[in-house]
């Protein structure tokens, strides 16, 4: 991982919003579901950087980085009582994904020691025609978007607020969406932005004319060589995602038009969680060349085998990714061969299918660019695996933030019972050495 790129990168989020946001605050706060490094998140915390956290572990992780609780948005659906008396103490703003949590942190509220700053989480209709880039087939932007589950469903949104306006100890402060990562089509950022202000406008109408005072538009923004769902074929040749400022101009455009349109103020505060788009072009997964498997018949056919696994990469299935993949010291040499990039487990652990590499030879170190989010955080341990390592590279000075896990380390939660234990072989000695 690259800190300076990290810093980079949160730094233009915090100008390009801040430049088409000037009636307000504009509060950037990183999803740390993208990736779980403590060192990371500490870099963001030390350049001002709020957090969006989703359930115990990463709140435990914001606050354990120094993140101030004013800038902690507590996301996440089934939240317990007992969760929320402690984002209550901890100063979050918490986000009610659900009407049977407005009850939950009224009760937190009464538990706690200081007000519950909440905010509501909407479903905006997104009914315009526009394709969800998460599917291989045509799938709306609509259908896709009402499929996924987070949120308060728009016709109970009047009653919950109006129940937290009425509420003892709670300050309903303001309203929250998340789109994710459908569309890199700048148009249709600026009409979600219209369906996000008309649901803004009904609740004002229902709730007897309640205004939020911040505005959380949530994430889903490309990093500029935008691997997602690439390969299934279609985009294999697309060209780059908008940048942060393109996405930054064409979503306060429209919010700002839009408030204005049903009179109220744009002197809001502004919240925007990106997750992939702040670390995606920060991280750079290395890989040693291992074996170089050639077939003339009965297809011919290439395998370049690797020391890594699609387990450590998992958006090659999850998301269809397609990674830019080169040769780590010959990055610019011209493409000679095509060939699938494997690894080592025993699926089929395609990582990069049809790759155009040059010559490529045994100890050859290949660089998968782009791979700085979700991809530590969703890898996996399958054929019993341990993870890599993390290198945080800063000018020419490497460290080591999160350590390879050991053979030990993957079993390590495993229990055999006595009566088991007594009766089986002896136990193995350490792997590790």
């Amino acid at each position: 991982m690259s800190e300076d790129q990290l810093r980079r990168n949160v730094r233009t989020f915090q100008a390009e919003f801040q430049r088409g946001w000037p009636d307000g605050p504009v509060v950037v706060m990183p999803s740390i579901k993208a990736n779980y490094g403590l060192a990371l998140r500490r870099i963001l915390t030390e350049e001002g950087a709020g957090c969006d956290t989703f359930g115990p572990g990463e709140l435990h992780a914001a606050l354990s980085t120094g993140v101030p609780p004013d800038v902690i948005s507590f996301n996440g659906s089934s939240k317990t009582e007992e969760l929320l008396v402690r984002a209550v103490n901890a100063g979050a703003r918490i986000t009610l994904d659900s009407t049977r949590e407005v009850e939950l942190v009224i009760a937190a509220a009464e538990r706690a020691s200081r007000a519950a700053r909440v905010r509501l989480r909407v479903r905006p209709d997104f009914d315009f025609a526009a394709r969800s880039d998460f599917y291989s087939g045509p799938v709306s932007l609509r259908t896709a978007s009402q499929m996924y589950k987070p949120g308060i469903a728009t016709e109970s949104l009047a009653g919950a607020a109006r129940r937290l306006l009425d509420a003892k100890g709670v300050e309903l402060t303001g309203v929250m969406m998340h789109a994710g990562r459908h569309t890199t089509n700048l148009r249709v950022w600026s009409r979600m932005m219209q369906r996000y202000v008309e649901v803004i406008g009904r609740l004002r109408e229902a709730s007897g004319g309640w205004e939020p005072r911040e505005i959380d538009i949530g994430g889903g923004f490309a990093v500029p060589r935008d691997p997602f769902g690439r390969s299934d074929g279609r985009r294999l040749a697309a060209p780059n995602a908008p940048s942060i400022a393109q996405y930054a101009r064409a979503i306060t455009r429209a919010l700002r038009k839009e408030l204005k349109r049903i009179g109220m103020s744009t002197a809001l505060r502004l919240e925007v969680e990106p997750g992939r788009s702040i670390y995606g072009n920060a991280g750079i997964h290395l890989a040693s060349v291992t074996n170089i498997k050639h077939q003339t018949a009965p297809v011919d056919y290439t395998w370049i085998e690797t020391d890594t696994s699609d387990s450590f990469l998992p958006d090659v299935n999850l998301e269809r990714n397609r990674w830019t993949v080169c040769i780590a010291d010959r990055a610019a040499d011209p493409a000679t061969v095509v060939a699938d990039v494997v690894g080592i487990s025993c699926n089929f652990d395609v990582i990069v299918p049809a790759a155009n590499l040059p010559e490529v030879r045994v100890g050859d170190i290949l660089a998968f660019i782009d791979t700085g989010a979700y991809q530590d955080a969703n890898a996996t341990n399958f054929n019993a695996l341990p993870r890599p390592a993390t290198v945080l590279v800063t000018g020419d000075q490497s460290e080591i933030v999160k350590r390879a896990e050991t053979i030990e380390d993957v079993f390590t939660r495993d229990v055999i019972p006595e009566r088991l234990a007594a009766t089986g072989p002896k136990v193995p000695v350490s792997f590790s050495k």
